[in-house]
């Protein structure tokens, strides 16, 4: 019954997000001069349906700091494929995201990626990426855009802690002189991962923490950002994994009829 139920949900999860991928595309024909808000339209497709599809409640701490200052470069850790849900319900508009190349090549919604506005770096190149978001600076600044990076560069397959934080993001917001936003999702593993097998639903907690400036840093301080950085997002990291396990467990207490149906 548990597996029969998962494969239900994640078809339409997909189905859905194939729907969401065409009305963006379309929306984008009409809103030529509006790309760099193709992001917020999209990710507003995944709130409308994959929360009716699989049962899943959003806990937003630290609302204030959404768009609290502009422009900025938000950092988040990345957990799997359907972290998009959780960027959803904090994703400030006009901001676009640094993503691997290899998306680009995703029918379709490669190319809406790419129109919006969105930055395509190559991994192997640490030279190259640091240049494009170089570049992107220059943007950021006289079109008030900000910069979202998923600040790992790979998803956590290991699901716990925080995986070594890539140093792209801290040059450019160094060099705009742009405070760094740290987002934190908390463990969502068992609530909405598709490829672990896991679309229970659940509680997934999000802190997105105060701003840390950087008026005044030069490249110098990198290193010294970034550790202030990952040791703040971590610290978060590891109080939201409490609440999760600990929500996870009074969920399961007030359905267990529920839940030995699933596992039967």
């Amino acid at each position: 019954m548990k597996k029969l139920l998962f494969y239900v949900r994640a078809t339409l999860i997909l189905f859905w997000l194939a729907i969401a991928t065409i009305a963006t595309s379309i929306w984008m024909l009409f809103h030529s001069k509006e790309r760099v808000n193709a992001d917020r339209y999209w990710l507003d497709w995944w709130q409308k349906g994959i929360p009716k599809i699989v049962p899943v409640n959003f806990v937003v701490e630290g609302k204030e700091y959404i768009d609290s200052v502009r422009p900025a470069v938000y950092v988040s850790n990345h957990q799997h494929f359907l972290d998009a849900l959780m960027i959803a319900q904090v994703y400030p508009p006009r901001t676009l995201v640094v993503a691997k190349k290899e998306l680009k090549k995703i029918p379709l919604a490669g190319y809406i990626f790419d129109k919006a506005g969105n930055l395509f770096i190559d991994r192997s190149n640490r030279e190259a990426s640091i240049a494009m978001l170089n570049d992107f600076a220059k943007r950021m600044r006289t079109e008030g855009l900000n910069l979202w990076v998923l600040v790992e560069g790979h998803r956590n397959r290991g699901q716990t802690g925080l995986l070594p934080f890539k140093k792209g993001a801290f040059y450019t917001a160094i060099q705009l002189q742009v405070p760094i936003v740290p987002v934190v999702f908390g463990p969502s593993y068992q609530q909405i991962d598709i490829q672990s097998g896991n679309l229970n639903g659940g509680t997934i907690y999000i802190r997105v923490l105060e701003p840390i400036p950087t008026e005044g840093l030069t490249k110098d301080d990198v290193n010294e950002l970034l550790q202030i950085t990952y040791e703040r997002m971590l610290a978060a990291f590891r109080g939201l994994e409490a609440k999760t396990y600990a929500a996870t467990a009074t969920e399961a207490a007030e359905h267990p009829i529920s839940d030995s149906l699933s596992a039967s």
